[in-house]
């Protein structure tokens, strides 16, 4: 690769019949340039401009008509910086304004929105024709005029129709709004009536006349007669003549149609109009511009048969315009089903003889593009249809999934973010796949209800695998165009299997659930002592005989699929990472005596005076608290040690995220408003508190406790990690020339102030190395899916190795984490990388507090340093 890049962002705003050019110049240039080279050249016309929610980066009103962005590479800074002047430079000849970056951070945000133009069809639920075809670059300007007159075209009739709907509407009983009993004068209402419908009339032959006379001379208003349009399209094109619904419709309307009386009229003309104007057929460009591939997409409702033909017949229009311009219609993604008709007979039959040739037997693509290879049996999942339909998708939460999923784009940006992607496994679960799956389904469980035969077992339990296959990263959401989070998805699935009683039991993320809704210490204690206590060394004995009879070797070297695992499978899945050793022993409220839910406790420096000394509040969570109770320990030692007082809240306590996650939005919800009423009640209790900070140690916590909106139960308050707030204290360990450190970011990360990298390196006094991926334990994904967390484990497990290999640097000396579940997830490594995990704040404690940190920690807090305030 050639040593410099830069990327140029050129924004046209006049007519792109005269920008288009541009992109022949520029092409030209840089294929006799020297030393500099054309790595990449994309466009986006105005209807994408608009999709992908472009920010105008010139000083100028209104978005750009096009917008070019193109990769110039060199191994010369001053030839690649020289070349990206003189491209601007073609811009700005042709009434344009260009940008380049220069930095990798500046070059992804400019490439950041050619990455959206999927958006283009959301208003019709991600379906639409995309029709590529090649056409030469000098004729690109040509096609680019002939697109633009099929849109003049259709808008024109799309316009027409509403006209036609507007004077069936008017003809009509009209809703007049009869406030207090009082009835509208009727010969006043007739001839408001009549004066709309002459309106209308006046209208559409007006707009009627331009639709037949394109190619005719407008005429002629301008007083300039180098201004003045050609043809009547030209005139269209430019905007010196305008068919528009709001200026020569809506406002005459409004004046037509005044005083309270009549509002109802308008508003049911609004509405008209939007539902009009969701039938419209627009053609939209997007291109790789340096070879003249052209995307060219028809969004439609493939519930709108009369949509469909529309499209049909631009489609042909294209096709032919394409043909006489010297182009062809096979572009990068080939012939498909739409394109077999507008090939030559005699091009398909040759292609026809050489398959049989090569693939007699027709196994690979069969029936395609061969006689008959139409789209009459061509299949899309339609959710305005069934929304049509159906009664049942508004009594039930199943319409509420659909509506979350029904903007998906099928564009696939989600898949490589995705932690239950793992295509060498399988290629079901990414979000993409797995909506088309959950529509395909629910389409599956309305059929059913209909012709009330009941809903197949299967199907709840298809669903229930797509809901599984999902970690609640949210990781989609960020490059989905339409902003759909699957996780939000999965959650909502996993709810509705539970309201149905179709949730299939599952033992293991049963006893997780118990072991986190107890609130009551004793039971904590015995529930602790069975799963910890024996379940553990178990599970780690049942690893070690399964690793000696070799039951684990074929999972290690490649990672199954997850479809129908069996209950054996589940049971080698479960064993195929032991379990830590050495847990704590004990909660770390039952090493500090501060069990009793009637009292809050504040922990503090009794040699220091309380009034002089900053309070905050410290939730532990569950995972630091009862699980990993040395984590809770070590962020109050570390409080205790920069001199704060820190406030715990009264008894055990579960934030509500762990039991959301798992669909059991009833019992979470019952969870949130208890401890926000706690919360509200601890804040009146120690109302001699300035509490300005809550801690968390935990990322799934710090998601929940975002939305219990502290700042109204203790006013002015944050929420902070407890890295962060020793970040922000001056906390660092100096002198650790030699140590290195993996850190594994969760996927739920506590850090949300700071970028947590920057976060680990300030306090361990030296950079860290950023481990990705997903640890595969996933809150209790790992012991309620074991198959899917095989999968997840298999793609960290070649992160670490390959970061621990790095060869400039030394070998690390663990890996450090934030999050309760990924410490348990990372230890389960060890046998496979020799790399002990810990939590950050725990190797911050033994290195500035010593070896002995917790045991001196509970001396000195023991003595004085509790004080125990009565709720």
């Amino acid at each position: 690769m050639p040593a410099y890049t830069r990327t140029v962002c050129l924004e046209f705003f006049g007519q792109v019949r005269d920008a288009v050019p541009a992109i022949v110049e520029i092409k030209r240039y840089l294929d006799g340039h020297a030393s500099a080279t054309l790595a990449g050249l994309e466009h986006l016309d105005a209807r994408y401009v608009k999709a992908v929610g472009y920010a105008t980066k010139a000083k100028r009103p209104g978005r750009p008509n096009m917008v070019l962005i193109a990769d110039i590479a060199s191994d010369s800074e001053a030839a690649v910086g020289e070349a990206a002047s003189r491209v601007v430079r073609f811009a700005n000849a042709r009434d344009g304004e260009g940008f380049v970056a220069a930095s990798a951070e500046a070059r992804a945000k400019f490439w950041l929105d050619r990455a959206r133009t999927a958006a283009i069809a959301v208003h019709t639920n991600a379906f639409k024709i995309n029709e590529d075809v090649v056409i030469p670059l000098e004729r690109l300007a040509d096609y680019s005029d002939g697109v633009e007159r099929i849109n003049i075209e259709l808008s024109i009739r799309n316009k027409l129709k509403l006209l036609d709907e507007l004077d069936t509407f008017f003809q009509g009983e009209l809703p007049l709004d009869q406030y207090n009993g009082a009835v509208p004068d009727a010969e006043m209402a007739a001839s408001r009536r009549e004066r709309a419908i002459v309106l209308l009339r006046e209208t559409r032959q007006r707009w009627s006349g331009l639709l037949d006379h394109l190619d005719a001379s407008p005429a002629h208003d301008e007083p300039e007669p180098e201004n003045r349009a050609d043809s009547v399209f030209h005139a269209l094109q430019t905007h010196a003549v305008r068919v528009s619904w709001k200026q020569e419709i809506r406002e005459a309307l409004q004046r037509i149609f005044t005083g309270r009386e009549y509002q109802p009229v308008l508003a049911q003309c609004d509405a008209i109009h939007q539902q009009v104007l969701k039938s419209r057929v627009f053609v939209a460009l997007h291109m790789h511009a340096g070879d003249g591939n052209v995307h060219t997409n028809i969004p439609v409702n493939s519930d709108n048969y009369d949509m469909l033909q529309q499209a049909n017949q631009a489609v042909a229009r294209i096709m032919a315009l394409a043909g006489g311009l010297g182009g062809v219609i096979s572009g990068e993604h080939g012939i498909g089903l739409t394109k077999l008709e507008f090939l030559d007979p005699a091009a398909v039959e040759a292609f026809a003889g050489y398959k049989r040739q090569v693939d007699p037997e027709g196994h690979f693509n069969r029936g395609k593009l061969m006689a008959g290879a139409d789209l009459s049996n061509a299949y899309t999942p339609s959710f305005s249809l069934l929304e049509l339909e159906s009664l049942i998708m508004e009594q039930s939460e199943i319409g509420g999934i659909a509506d979350m999923i029904k903007d998906c784009l099928r564009c696939g940006k989600c898949k490589p973010v995705c932690n239950t992607h793992v295509p060498r496994a399988n290629l079901l679960y990414s979000p993409r796949n797995k909506i088309l799956a959950a529509s395909l389904l629910i389409e599956a469980f309305l059929y059913e209800e209909q012709t009330r035969r009941g809903v197949s077992i299967k199907h709840f339990d298809e669903f229930g695998d797509v809901g599984d296959h999902c970690t609640i990263c949210h990781k989609c959401l960020n490059p989905c165009p339409v902003n759909i989070d699957f996780g939000d998805v999965s959650i909502a699935m996993r709810g509705f299997l539970r309201k149905q009683g179709k949730k299939k039991f599952n033992a293991g993320g049963f006893a997780a659930l118990l072991f986190l809704n107890a609130t009551d210490p004793r039971w904590i204690k015995t529930i602790r002592l069975g799963m910890i206590g024996w379940g553990y060394p178990l599970q780690r004995l049942g690893y070690r005989l399964a690793k000696r009879l070799g039951l684990l070797r074929p999972i290690q070297k490649h990672p199954p699929a997850t479809v129908g695992a069996s209950l054996k499978g589940q049971v080698i899945h479960l064993m195929s990472k032991p379990m830590p050793a050495h847990m704590p022993g004990q909660t770390a409220r039952a090493l500090l005596g501060l069990e009793d839910k009637t009292v809050v406790p504040v922990l503090r420096d009794p040699t220091k005076p309380a009034e002089e000394t900053e309070a905050v509040f410290y939730f532990p969570g569950c995972g630091s608290e009862r699980l990993f109770s040395h984590v809770a320990l070590a962020t109050q030692a570390m409080l205790y040690a920069v001199g704060v007082q820190t406030v715990l809240p009264p008894g055990y306590l579960c934030c509500g995220y762990p039991q959301t996650a798992a669909g059991c939005d009833t019992k979470g919800q019952e969870l949130i408003t208890a401890n926000r009423v706690l919360f509200h009640r601890v804040a009146n209790t120690l109302n001699y508190l300035d509490i300005k900070t809550v801690i968390v140690s935990c990322g799934t916590c710090m998601d929940q406790l975002l939305q219990y909106q502290f700042d109204k139960i203790f006013p002015g308050c944050r929420l902070l990690d407890i890295h962060e707030y020793l970040m922000e204290k001056g906390v660092t360990l100096d002198g650790q020339e030699g140590a290195r450190y993996l850190y594994h970011d969760p996927c739920h990360t506590p850090m949300k102030t700071y970028p947590p990298s920057q976060v680990v390196s300030r306090l361990l006094g030296a950079s860290v190395t950023l481990n990705d991926r997903c640890c595969g334990e996933a809150g209790t994904l790992a012991v309620s899916r074991p198959d899917i967390s095989t999968q997840v484990r298999f793609r960290k497990l070649e992160e670490i190795h390959h970061d621990a290999a790095l060869p400039e640097a030394p070998r690390p000396a663990k890996i450090l984490t934030s999050c309760p579940s990924c410490l348990q997830g990372l230890w389960r490594y060890r046998d496979d990388t020799g790399l002990d995990a810990d939590y950050v704040v725990v190797e911050i404690a033994r290195h500035l507090l010593g070896e002995d940190w917790q045991a001196e920690y509970l001396a000195k807090v023991g003595q004085g340093g509790i004080e125990r305030v009565l709720l």
